[in-house]
């Protein structure tokens, strides 16, 4: 079955969202509307001709003559045999098909009987181009009473807006699904849990096709287990072509270029590229629909970038490894010319670090027009409303838990500048706590348990602050994030110590990633469960931005990681996580521990604790493992079934990994081996 044939057809007894593009339809076809032409355009997969299909079957009232441009329209005769044949089944006899003043005149006359509400529909408006310049004096023809629906790829231009249509015709582009649709279509399908929900999400970005495809694949028996990295990439695949089909190569490799940017222009893709660029080329690609123009350059569908980074990390990594830092120096060089840009170019450094996690959790969507703004009293309801909500929406197992709740207004009252809120038209989209640690706010923290370990062992330092309030608008999460992001980096300018706190479990490896320290004598438990950490930013020496320079400067692997001093090094460690279970009890391996990696443990630790404290961190790093790319979640596996569940013989941990037995052992190894390296990296 096609792509399409399956949006059209199964997909719209699953429809979701769409009621204000619907509302906009119904109005014009029951010319409500001051506009007689109505475009709906977006990117491959957006939904439009679902859209098209439950717009005619919710239409109680008039006809409509659909015309398909995915079925060939070579001349304007196609058009013609089209419409005859559905004026025909409409009770409409002895029409000549090849007489175009006859086929008006009786679609005029329909429209008459009907009251106005005959809509002519034209889908797959790209493929109408041989017929551009006779269209419109066609259509011309009509009565305002004859209403025009056209659905493309692209927004109108050229010959479309001659013969006077400009000021007669509306435009509407067809943006992604929101969450909150997301997860309606999700409980439609039957994919209950949160997981499979969140991953819907998270791989589609609200984009119909790409949430179709996903949702397919659950259903073929993955509904309660992630996907595997070899059908995310089939999905890809899919993605790419469905995107790329009909584009000139010049076009393609354009696209692959700007890609790499968070933001780009064609200074930057010159510079990727290493050649002028051809204009034409540039100028069709930020006509594409999921191109969006902003104050300095233009950007990328953050779904449309993310498919198409990975796309190119799996069929030439080397490729993109090189791009990636050809994009880092150029956005280097820009700096250095304009030093006054360091702060604006910070979100596009960060989009060019080396780790999907930092790259996939920060630059997703795009907000327009927000002002960020003190939190006065008025405010506070509002954002405890938003607070609450937001982590309900991301930590739906913890919905019967508070989370700190009560602190915000005693916060507020002790220090009004704690919160900041962002606002768009006068709409609370997020806000965010940066909490001053002096001691009259101690006091305030202290009535909250989970707080406990924070205070017990935090030695007070000046300008210190505690980030642990967050809220985004749950529908606008996706779009909100990466503004947050960056009013949070210019906040910290004006720190020299920071600790975040936090529940929201995809942060903890991000946060190290951008130079956060994990902070395990902060760690704490709400009464329901739900499990916070800390991580430190010490500022007393660099600013963050200098400090993000150093996580960015890592060019490759071997740069990133610490090797083995030698052989016998990772041998203490296979030996210690053959005695994984006996840790806690057993001083000589938690004294082998700190001995190989005594960056891990700077604090002060009884001996039970010390060792508890030892397995938790070595899980940590193979679920951080186990979460990475496909090669590095084998490695993960391995060393969780066969040192942390301890499952033996070795034979069941090959067959468990889907791994003969010779090439089980050599994994084993380099398990053990990258192992060592993560542990041994300072910056991890």
């Amino acid at each position: 079955m096609q792509i399409q044939t399956k949006l059209y057809g199964a997909e719209r007894n699953f429809f979701v969202g769409r009621a204000k593009e619907l509302e906009i339809l119904h109005k014009h076809t029951t010319s409500n509307s001051d506009c007689q032409w109505l475009h709906i355009y977006g990117q491959s997969g957006i939904g439009k001709s679902t859209l098209l299909q439950q717009f005619m079957a919710e239409l109680e009232v008039g006809e409509v003559y659909f015309l398909d441009g995915s079925k060939t329209i070579r001349a304007k005769e196609d058009i013609f045999v089209q419409l005859a044949s559905q004026l025909k089944s409409a009770g409409e006899w002895g029409l000549h098909e090849q007489n175009q003043e006859e086929i008006v005149n009786r679609i005029i006359h329909r429209s008459a009987q009907k009251g106005g509400h005959v809509v002519l529909l034209l889908d797959t408006f790209e493929n109408w181009h041989t017929v551009e310049e006779w269209l419109p004096q066609w259509l011309g023809q009509f009565e305002d009473t004859v209403r025009i629906i056209t659905a493309g790829r692209h927004p109108l231009t050229g010959g479309w807006l001659r013969s006077g249509w400009a000021s007669f015709l509306h435009s509407l582009p067809l943006t992604s699904l929101t969450p909150t649709d997301v997860d309606q279509y999700a409980r439609k399908r039957g994919l209950a849990s949160n997981e499979t929900k969140s991953q819907l999400f998270q791989f589609s970005r609200g984009i119909p096709l790409a949430m179709t495809l996903v949702a397919e694949m659950m259903l073929k028996g993955n509904q309660y287990k992630p996907l595997a990295r070899v059908e995310q990439n089939q999905l890809i695949s899919v993605l790419i072509e469905e995107l790329f089909d009909g584009l000139d190569a010049s076009v393609r490799q354009l696209l692959e270029a700007a890609s790499v940017f968070w933001r780009f222009n064609e200074e930057r893709l010159s510079s990727l590229l290493e050649e002028e660029i051809d204009y034409e080329s540039f100028r069709r690609l930020i006509k594409m629909p999921f191109i969006i123009l902003k104050e300095d350059g233009w950007m990328l569908h953050d779904a449309v970038r993310s498919w198409a980074l990975e796309d190119m990390m799996l069929r030439k990594p080397q490729t993109y490894e090189q791009m990636r830092l050809k994009a880092l120096k150029q956005i280097r060089f820009e700096e250095r010319i304009n030093p006054l840009q360091r702060q604006n170019l910070q979100l596009d450094k960060m989009s060019l670090h080396e780790n999907p996690l930092v790259r996939n959790i920060c630059f997703t969507g795009h907000l327009d027009n927000v002002e960020v703004r003190g939190c006065q009293e008025c405010d506070l309801r509002v954002i405890e409303s938003l607070y609450i909500r937001y982590h309900h929406f991301v930590l739906p197992e913890a919905s019967e838990d508070i989370l700190m709740l009560r602190l915000i207004r005693p916060i507020w009252e002790v220090d009004p500048s704690s919160f900041i809120t962002i606002w768009q038209e006068n709409e609370l989209v997020a806000f965010f706590g940066k909490i001053p640690l002096h001691d009259k706010m101690l006091k305030v923290l202290e009535t909250d348990q989970v707080l406990h370990p924070f205070l017990k062992g935090w030695k007070p330092a000046p300008n210190s602050y505690l980030i642990c309030f967050v809220g985004l608008e749950p529908e606008l999460a996706a779009k909100t994030q990466s503004y947050v992001i960056s009013t949070l980096i210019n906040h910290f300018s004006l720190s020299e110590w920071l600790l975040d706190f936090t529940c929201l479990k995809e942060w903890f490896p991000v946060l190290e990633l951008c130079g956060f320290d994990p902070a395990p004598w902060s760690y704490g438990k709400t009464q329901s469960g739900t499990e916070f950490r800390g991580f430190i930013l010490d500022l007393t020496q660099e600013d963050y931005l200098s400090k993000l320079d150093r996580v960015l400067s890592k060019n490759s692997l071997d740069e990133t990681l610490n090797h083995p001093k030698s052989t016998e090094d990772v041998n203490e460690l296979k030996i210690l996580m053959k005695e994984f279970s006996k840790i806690p009890g057993n001083p000589r391996l938690s004294e082998t521990y700190s001995r190989l990696f005594p960056h891990r443990i700077t604090f002060d630790l009884s001996t039970d604790n010390k060792g508890q404290f030892i397995q938790k961190d070595i899980v940590d790093v193979i679920n951080i493992l186990i979460g990475g790319e496909e090669m590095e979640a084998t490695l993960g596996r391995i060393l969780k079934y066969a040192f942390i569940q301890g499952i033996r013989p070795h034979e069941l941990v090959a067959k468990k990994t889907n791994l003969s037995l010779s090439t089980y052992y050599r994994y084993l190894n380099k398990a053990l081996e990258r192992l060592y390296q993560v542990l041994a990296q300072k910056n991890l």
